[in-house]
Formats: C-alpha cells, sequence, structure tokens
C-alpha cells in the first residue's frame, strides 16, 4: 500500500514539474490589428528555430486549419504571400516513459504519458511582426478528446475569443 501511495505521489510530482523549458514570453495581443486579419497562412508547427522535431504536429496543424476554417472568422491562405498574418510556432505532443527499475531491469508495467504543447504566435505577413500569442494551458482532458485535439482546439478557441473581443472594441 505504501508503495502506491509513493508511486502516485511521485507521477503526480513528475507531471506537475515536468514542462517545456525556457523563459515564457510576455503575451502580445495587438487588438487593432487582429481585427484587420482577414486570411491566415499556417507554417509548419513541427519545428522551430532551435527545436527538435515534436510528434504530432501535423495532426495539429490540421485540426487548427479545419476549426478556422468551420468558424468562418478566417479564411486560410495557401501561401504566406496571399495571407494577411502567418500563424507560426511549435505544437503536437511529448511522449515520456516512467516505470520502476529494480535489481533485473524494468518490474511491473511501463507507462507512457502524453504531455500537450503549444506555442503559437501570430505576425504580420509583411512586417513580421508579432500580433498575437497564446501558449497552450494544461489540463484535464475529456476522456474522448486526443491531446493534438485539446492543443488545437484551445488556440483555435482563444484566437477566435481574441478577434471576437478585436473587433468588438475597434467597431464605433
Amino acid at each position: 500500500m505504501m508503495r502506491a501511495i509513493f508511486l502516485a505521489t511521485l507521477c503526480a510530482l513528475l507531471a506537475a514539474c515536468h514542462s517545456t523549458p525556457g523563459v515564457v514570453p510576455p503575451a502580445v495581443h495587438d487588438l487593432n490589428r487582429l481585427a484587420a486579419v482577414k486570411s491566415i497562412y499556417i507554417e509548419d508547427l513541427g519545428h522551430e528555430e532551435g527545436a527538435p522535431l515534436i510528434e504530432g504536429s501535423n495532426v495539429v496543424k490540421e485540426e487548427i486549419s479545419a476549426g478556422l476554417a468551420k468558424s468562418g472568422r478566417f479564411s486560410l491562405a495557401e501561401s504566406p504571400r496571399q495571407a494577411d498574418a502567418i500563424l507560426a510556432g511549435l505544437a503536437g505532443f511529448e511522449k515520456w516513459y516512467h516505470g520502476m527499475e529494480g535489481f533485473y531491469g524494468l518490474e511491473g508495467d511501463l507507462d507512457t504519458h502524453y504531455l500537450g504543447v503549444g506555442h503559437f504566435r501570430l505576425v504580420d505577413a509583411k512586417t513580421k511582426e508579432p500580433i498575437w500569442t497564446h501558449e497552450y494551458e494544461r489540463g484535464l482532458l475529456k476522456p474522448t478528446q486526443s491531446i493534438t485535439s485539446r492543443v488545437a482546439d484551445q488556440v483555435v478557441e482563444q484566437l477566435l475569443s481574441d478577434a471576437t473581443l478585436a473587433a468588438k472594441r475597434t467597431t464605433p
């Protein structure tokens, strides 16, 4: 029983401590420029300068594209030159394993844990100035929702919410 409590506590502490290293950049929300954005080009979200390829990035990109297209608020551009803004960043999931190592190697089951990752920035297509930023926030998953869906849904919901707020504030 003590072993189970120890393992549960250790797992909770590891999950709480495990995050993307580095300093989080300050949030950018330029509502005037966000209100003017009509078309978005979504870059490859699988890698960023200095960051390795991350699993699930293509799925997150497809789900973001589908969510934005479904909303009707933004049109999706085929190239950066056709867009008002570019959605860039790093998104997907990290996979890590947890198990007990004993005298004869791993004892018991090896558990697989997934952690959603999402660092997004919407930049002006011409000037490359940041318009909007968002960092994925971990939380409880719905039993039927995948990690990639949660990352994509969160960024789409936040971008649409901020765009709606921007439109209300800039409308006379």
